[in-house]
């Protein structure tokens, strides 16, 4: 596991888990400099196999709650007693099993439009037939020079400036002449399988419990108020702010997407530790 880290290690400690997708090792290249510089430790995750590295042999080690269980043995090797976890897509789904089962550890939680919606898919599916999808994905999704990565994902973008295409490009690597994506095939269908098996609405009730604050993001061009409206009678603490973006809110409102979750959670979480 590979961590950034930006910011003092007196600030409050900010932990952040990335989408499933190869390009979530850089992904907070300007969120992590922005929340330090307000008074926050805030440490990245790179997924062993998904934004980093090669998957490891057990492939189970990507179910949502184990990887829960990640996140607060990390915080032990940082010696953070107590915590604020921001996590964007697949981390918002892994963020609603740690509000779920580690609640005493979290001083605020913040999703990133995910974790209040369940993932589409069979959860009978096996791992070899979910690996054999995203293989299929894997194979459509190569360019045969960065050129035409670059041309095709500007196409998705509401904007384009140097970190996001830092971001991108360190996503992608070369590979038998084409631009492929740098993940390890077997973690991403792992991690997919994981969500079809531990959904985030198994731990709606119990995050709801907990009390932990709680708030979340969401992107406007995704309308999904039939599951806010159940999410937020399971999870009564939850707050909610819409920001006009796609999913991607780091790539498409970078600045009012930092600026929405610095102020909330200064507004929660207690003093430097």
């Amino acid at each position: 596991m590979t961590l950034r880290e930006w910011g003092s290690h007196e600030g409050v400690p900010l932990l952040y888990w990335h989408g499933l997708n190869p390009f979530g090792a850089l992904e907070l290249n300007e969120a992590g400099p922005a929340w330090a510089a307000d008074g926050f430790r805030v440490v990245s995750f790179s997924a062993p196999g998904i934004a980093n590295g090669t998957a490891p042999p057990d492939l189970t080690l990507f179910r949502p709650t184990r990887l829960a269980d990640l996140v607060v043995e990390t915080a032990d090797g940082l010696d953070c007693e107590s915590f604020a976890f921001v996590g964007w897509s697949w981390g918002a789904s892994i963020g609603v099993h740690l509000g779920a089962r580690h609640a005493d550890r979290l001083q605020a939680l913040v999703l990133l439009d995910a974790g209040h919606t369940d993932i589409p898919g069979d959860p009978d599916r096996s791992l070899d037939e979910v690996l054999a999808e995203i293989s299929e994905q894997d194979e459509r999704y190569r360019f045969e020079n960065w050129k035409d990565f670059f041309a095709a994902a500007r196409e998705t973008r509401r904007q384009w400036r140097p970190p996001l295409e830092e971001r991108l490009r360190f996503g992608m690597h070369e590979s038998e002449g084409a631009i492929v994506a740098r993940s390890d095939r077997r973690a991403a269908a792992a991690a997919w399988h994981g969500l079809l098996q531990e959904q985030p609405s198994s731990a709606h009730e119990a995050l709801g419990l907990s009390g932990v604050p709680l708030l979340l993001v969401l992107a406007t061009e995704n309308d999904t108020s039939a599951e806010i409206e159940r999410f937020r009678a399971a999870v009564p603490q939850v707050e909610l702010r819409s920001i006009d973006s796609g999913h991607d809110l780091f790539a498409d409102a970078p600045e009012e997407t930092i600026e929405t979750v610095s102020t909330w959670l200064r507004s929660i979480v207690a003093g430097p530790h």
